[in-house]
């Protein structure tokens, strides 16, 4: 999979390339998505350009492009193609794109608050973050939780100053870990043999052990895979197509970054109790001893 990152100055126009795209016979299926955070957008689908960015955007089977962008449009455009002949392969590109803040001086600082509190830069230094794992990147406001647990299912805001002009503080938000099961609740899936366990990693990973169990469906299959037919899906993995109301849908890979992607994914189509085993391998083999 192709991966990129470009800068640009706000207002600016800019034009997104698709490196997943190459020209060959047969009608492609061509889908772009926005991803800040934890939210996903599509920007491209279904064979135009959606509405919040029908204005602003114009498609080309090699990329999308802007009229002109804003601090808002940073974040990761991925685009992904199927063909419809051929191997029927879906092959996806990502660029992640940064817009550089065209006013301002001093550029600011930001800094994020969970409850109230101020983060520290590092979540082992103060015992009430102790149990998180963060990261704060100070010149944008971006809070990164991964894993997230139960323990971060708290309010966020982040301020942002300059020493110069006002104080510019975010509105509040909540974060939930609806999706995300813990390695106690695995344990009890993992023993009772009542759960369908994706495992998201490459093969030659699995080959360095898995969870007992789990079918080997590595994340850039996970879309494709998850939008066959019931039959085709068992012929070629070997289990059951999971049911769109499973309670028990269980992603993981090896540190819970993959697995939080193949859940998203698995969100959007519609399997809306899909779940992210954020511990991933790594915290299984730990606890199991692997």
């Amino acid at each position: 999979m192709s991966t990129q990152t470009i800068q640009v100055p706000e207002n600016d126009p800019i034009e997104i390339p698709c490196a997943a795209y190459a020209s060959q016979s047969g009608t492609p299926r061509v889908e772009w998505k926005f991803e800040k955070g934890s939210s996903i957008a599509l920007v491209y689908y279904d064979g135009k350009v959606t509405d919040p960015y029908k204005d602003r955007v114009e498609y080309t089977p090699t990329g999308i492009r802007f009229t002109l962008v804003t601090r808002k449009d940073t974040g990761k455009y991925i685009c992904e193609v199927l063909w419809s002949g051929g191997s029927g392969q879906l092959r996806k590109s990502e660029v992640d794109l940064i817009v550089q803040e065209t006013d301002g001086f001093p550029p600011s600082t930001c800094q994020c608050y969970r409850d109230n509190i101020l983060m520290t830069s590092n979540p082992k230094i103060n015992k009430k973050f102790r149990n998180s794992c963060y990261a704060i990147d100070t010149k944008t406001g971006v809070l990164m939780n991964e894993p997230v647990t139960s323990f971060d299912m708290r309010d966020y805001f982040c301020e942002a100053q300059n020493n110069v002009g006002t104080t510019e503080k975010s509105e509040a938000i909540h974060l939930e870990a609806r999706n995300v099961i813990s390695y106690k609740d695995m344990k009890v899936l993992v023993d009772s043999g009542n759960a369908q366990i994706i495992d998201v990693r490459l093969p030659e990973e699995v080959a360095n052990g898995r969870i007992a169990n789990s079918v080997n469906i590595p994340v850039a299959e996970v879309e494709e895979a998850l939008k066959m037919d019931p039959e085709t899906f068992k012929m070629k993995y070997g289990i059951d197509k999971p049911r769109m109301d499973d309670e028990n849908l269980i992603f993981y890979c090896q540190r819970g970054r993959r697995a939080a992607e193949a859940t998203k994914i698995a969100i959007t189509i519609g399997y809306a109790k899909a779940r992210n085993y954020a511990g991933s391998y790594k915290e299984w083999s730990e606890k199991e001893g692997n």
